[in-house]
C-alpha cells in the first residue's frame, strides 16, 4: 500500500538479505527509491517493481534526499568517502543513514568526513532477524544530530518498530553492541537453566515452555519454545559470534570497568566452539 506523503527521495546501497527487504518496504511505502548493489541480480526484482538504478554511491546521493546503506563493515568508509562516494556528491541536502554494524570509531570518522562536505550522517545499526526486515519489526539504535534524526524518523519508522535516538554519532553503534552483549547473557542464562533442568531430571521441552511463561521469559527463550512447539525443531542451536561478547569486553576495558557476566558468557561459548546444541529428543544439554 502506498502511504508516503513527504517529498523525500530515497537511495539504498547494499541489497543483501536485510538491505533488499528494507529497500522493498520503502518502495512499497510509496517512496521513490534509487538502488545500488555490486551484484546486478539483487537489483533485478526491485527494478521491476519501480526502483531506479544508479552506477555509483555519488550518483545515488545526487538523486536522493536520504541515502540508506546496509553494508559489510569494511565497505562503509569506501561507499561514503571513497572514489565516487557519497562525499563527492554536489547535493548537500542529502542525509546518509548507515544501517550497518560497524564500530563507534568508524561512525565518528565517517560522519566527521561527511560533515566537512556539508552532509549529515546517522549511524543506525539494526537488531532483528531477516524476517524483521521484511515486516518492519526491527529495532534501530540511532546516533547523529537530532535534527537529522527528526528529518529521517518518518522513513526509519517504515524500517523498524522501535527507532531510538541515543545522541552523538557513534552512540548508535555503542547501543547495538551493548544490546548484543545482553542477548549473549540471555542465551547463557537459558543454557545454564536447561543444563540444570536436565541434571535434575526435568523433561526439557515441558520445562522450557513453563519457563517462557514465567518471569524468566525472554525473546530468545520464546524463540526456542516456538521452534520446538510450532516448527518441530528437535535440536536447538545457540550460535554466538565472538564479537557479541568480545566487543563489549573491549569497551569495558577502555572504560575501566569489569563485566563478569559477559566474561562468563564469552568463556562458556568459546569453550563450546561458539555453538551449544540442546537435544530435545534425548533431553541432553552439553556440559
Amino acid at each position: 500500500m502506498k502511504t508516503q506523503s513527504s517529498n523525500e527521495r530515497l537511495g539504498f546501497i547494499g541489497l543483501g538479505n536485510m538491505g533488499g527487504a528494507i529497500a522493498r518496504r520503502l518502495l512499497h511505502a510509496g517512496y521513490p527509491v534509487t538502488i545500488l548493489d555490486l551484484d546486478p541480480s539483487r537489483m533485478a526484482g526491485l527494478l521491476q517493481e519501480g526502483a531506479t538504478r544508479a552506477a555509483t554511491p555519488c550518483e545515488v546521493a545526487d538523486g536522493s534526499t536520504i541515502v540508506l546503506a546496509s553494508l559489510q563493515p569494511d565497505d562503509v568508509e569506501k561507499v561514503a568517502c571513497g572514489a565516487e562516494g557519497i562525499a563527492e556528491s554536489a547535493n548537500k541536502n542529502v542525509v546518509f543513514v548507515d544501517l550497518s554494524s560497524t564500530s563507534q570509531e568508524t561512525a565518528v570518522k565517517v560522519s566527521n568526513a561527511l560533515r566537512q562536505r556539508g552532509i549529515e550522517m546517522l549511524d543506525s545499526p539494526l537488531s532483528g532477524a531477516d524476517i524483521g526486515a521484511t515486516n518492519g519489526n526491527l529495532t534501530l539504535f540511532v546516533g547523529g544530530s537530532y535534527e537529522a534524526y527528526q528529518r529521517c524518523l518518518p522513513v526509519l519508522q517504515h524500517v523498524g518498530r522501535m527507532v531510538t535516538y541515543l545522541g552523538a554519532n557513534g552512540n548508535g553503534q555503542v547501543g547495538k553492541k551493548i544490546n548484543q552483549m545482553m542477548q549473549a547473557l540471555s542465551e547463557l542464562a537459558i543454557y545454564e537453566g536447561m543444563l540444570l533442568a536436565e541434571k535434575a531430571g526435568l523433561p526439557l521441552q515441558q520445562f522450557a515452555r513453563a519457563a517462557s511463561a514465567g518471569c524468566a521469559q525472554t525473546w530468545r527463550l520464546d524463540e526456542m519454545v516456538g521452534d520446538v512447539f510450532n516448527h518441530g525443531v528437535r535440536k536447538h542451536r545457540f550460535r554466538l559470534r565472538p564479537g557479541r561478547t568480545g566487543n563489549a569486553l573491549k569497551m569495558a576495558e577502555q572504560l575501566g570497568i569489569k563485566l563478569p557476566g559477559t566474561e562468563a558468557a564469552h568463556q562458556t561459548f568459546s569453550r563450546h566452539g561458539w555453538e551449544i546444541v540442546i537435544d530435545f529428543d534425548d533431553d541432553k544439554v552439553p556440559e
